[in-house]
């Protein structure tokens, strides 16, 4: 940048966009903004809709490969996103606004490029509409073309960065969030069965699914249907017992068949195909960027620029996708090297 008498304005942005603390895990959650109207206007199906999720997954999976190998694992669940960054990562100094930003923006520019890919019925081949006969229903007018829903208006996500001193504290995040997974979601699924909007997914293989859509208008014998208001006083000082008996007692349904999307939320983690790439990441990160000497910030930086020039889904290869429980200990011992980098 040309120098001027101009330039001492830069140190009041500088004084703005703080540096996160070195030998810290920095976690950056992407959150959708006013995401009820956005879902609302774009019809999605209740409690969870499948494209949605997807769509979200794939976005999560740009970010980490735009930015390998700093995100060593993201958890996304609903409308959020955690994305953490290694502890020794010293991409763009560590500024918060910088790294807050980037991600922010990359995640939500590729929500909206991927959208077609999910939300068009010429290229979403893995989810299949099937009435089902004994729910004796019709298929609701609003989802007759649920399969190829146009983007109305461009969504927002807002993002901040949070550090966590120690693997405890980290470890201790992530279950929060897919507590809060479990919770919000058991909540939504009895909801959606008082109103019967409920949306039921069978799975055929890894990638296709049926699915069947309740029809509050054609209630099946036996069955009561509420609405919202009623629904929300219904369950109101109820507890998760109390949420599982409604659902299997009165309307057949089974949590624990739910699909481990909705119930357990995804992890995608750094996997590499190569055995030994990530004590290469290792060695590489022994000390912060900061700290490397010439030569070894070369390699650093060859190491990355061979990762860019594959192709996108090669890439994708060197993350791995999970539904799974993170609460308990045996995810932590199959992945816990990943918060040594």
């Amino acid at each position: 940048m040309a120098k001027s008498k101009y330039e001492y304005v830069r140190d009041f942005e500088q004084a703005n966009d703080p540096k996160l603390l070195p030998d810290s895990y920095i976690v950056v959650r992407v959150d959708g903004q006013c995401f009820h109207r956005f879902s609302t206007l774009h019809e999605f199906l209740k409690p969870n809709d499948k494209r949605c999720l997807d769509l979200m997954n794939k976005s999560a999976v740009h970010v980490m490969r735009t930015f390998y190998p700093n995100i060593i694992l993201a958890y996304g669940q609903s409308d959020e996103y955690s994305f953490v960054i290694r502890r020794l990562a010293y991409f763009f100094n560590r500024r918060s606004n910088k790294i807050t930003s980037l991600i922010t923006s990359a995640f939500t520019s590729a929500f909206v490029y991927y959208w077609p890919q999910y939300f068009h019925s010429d290229q979403n081949k893995s989810l299949t509409f099937r009435p089902k006969s004994e729910y004796n229903v019709q298929v609701p007018k609003t989802v007759k073309d649920w399969k190829s829903i146009p983007l109305r208006y461009p969504p927002s996500f807002d993002g901040r960065a949070i550090l966590y001193p120690n693997e405890r504290t980290l470890k201790d995040y992530l279950r929060w969030r897919q507590v809060d997974c479990h919770i919000n979601n058991l909540y939504n699924t009895t909801f959606y069965a008082l109103t019967g909007e409920y949306t039921r997914y069978i799975q055929k293989s890894e990638e296709l699914f049926d699915l069947f859509i309740g029809d509050p208008t054609e209630p099946t014998t036996g069955q009561v249907y509420f609405s919202h208001k009623d629904a929300t006083n219904k369950l109101s000082g109820t507890s998760s017992s109390d949420k599982n008996e409604i659902l299997f007692t009165d309307y057949s349904v089974n949590y624990n068949n739910e699909l481990e999307q909705f119930r357990k939320g995804t992890v995608w983690v750094l996997n590499p195909p190569i055995s030994d790439q990530l004590d290469q990441i290792r060695l590489l990160t022994l000390e912060p960027k900061m700290n490397l000497s010439k030569t070894k910030l070369k390699k650093s930086n060859k190491f990355e620029e061979e990762f860019n020039q594959l192709d996108p889904i090669k890439q994708e290869t060197y993350f791995s996708k999970f539904h799974c429980d993170i609460i308990g200990d045996s995810f932590w011992e199959k992945f816990g090297q990943l918060l040594q980098l």
